[in-house]
């Protein structure tokens, strides 16, 4: 079963369209990465997956199940979690608390020591106010949370904005271990290396339109991020 189908998908803020007939399938087990310049609709396009903000046209299917005019916390019922760009939980709450925020939602969490095997460096962090930690920390404790929920479709909007690259590395290994374990994952990011290296599948996104779409091997074969990101192959290397 496809984790996520959007069909002809068209967002509008007010009478401003954003995107222009949006195809994007996601399976389970995969990294779907999405790349495309600033302002190109690809947020806009993880929130119209979640029922956030825009009004849209077109169809949206989620692990089967028709996902437009639910409201946002019944799509995440339906096994979806969400990373929004620079939201990395509740900066008041204790690391360990808002892992039992996120797990609250469902009905069976993960148990807490299978996610500190995965992202053991929180584990020191437990007690601590999220909001105390670097940028970093703040976004592995989004995974944990999303890892909590035992999500089936992961949304992340530019996780490793801002991060140093030894922790780009390891979101990225979390990444395919996540995907090893049959969960879909759709990112948006900038670091094109990044993606090129965990990616299965990339869609470059241009004007609310998708462009092109490949293989990570397409990507660098077919020469198109010069053309469409303004980038060559060699830095994309140098970035990851």
């Amino acid at each position: 079963m496809e984790a996520l189908r959007a069909t002809n998908l068209k967002a509008y803020y007010g009478k401003a369209q954003v995107l222009h007939g949006i195809d994007l399938v996601a399976q389970p087990g995969t990294v779907t990465a999405i790349l495309g310049r600033n302002g190109a609709g690809k947020t806009t396009l993880l929130q119209s997956v979640m029922g956030l903000g825009p009004r849209i046209e077109g169809e949206v299917t989620i692990l089967g199940e028709p996902a437009r005019g639910l409201t946002t916390d019944a799509i995440a019922r339906l096994g979806v979690a969400y990373m929004p760009q620079d939201v990395r939980g509740f900066p008041k709450l204790s690391v360990r608390e808002n892992i039992q925020v996120a797990a609250s939602t469902v009905r069976s969490p993960r148990p807490l020591s299978e996610i500190l095997e995965v992202l053991p460096e929180i584990e020191p962090k437990l007690d601590s106010p999220a909001g105390t930690l670097s940028g970093g920390q703040q976004q592995l404790v989004g995974i944990a949370r999303s890892l909590s929920m035992r999500c089936q479709l992961l949304l992340m909007d530019e996780p490793t904005e801002g991060l140093m690259p030894r922790l780009v590395s390891q979101i990225g290994v979390v990444l395919r271990q996540l995907a090893s374990e049959g969960v879909a994952i759709v990112i948006v990011e900038q670091n094109i290396g990044l993606m090129l290296d965990i990616g299965d599948v990339v869609h470059i996104v241009e004007k609310g339109v998708i462009k092109w779409r490949g293989t990570p091997q397409d990507v660098v074969s077919a020469h198109v991020l010069d053309h469409y990101m303004g980038v060559s192959p060699a830095e994309t290397s140098q970035e990851a």
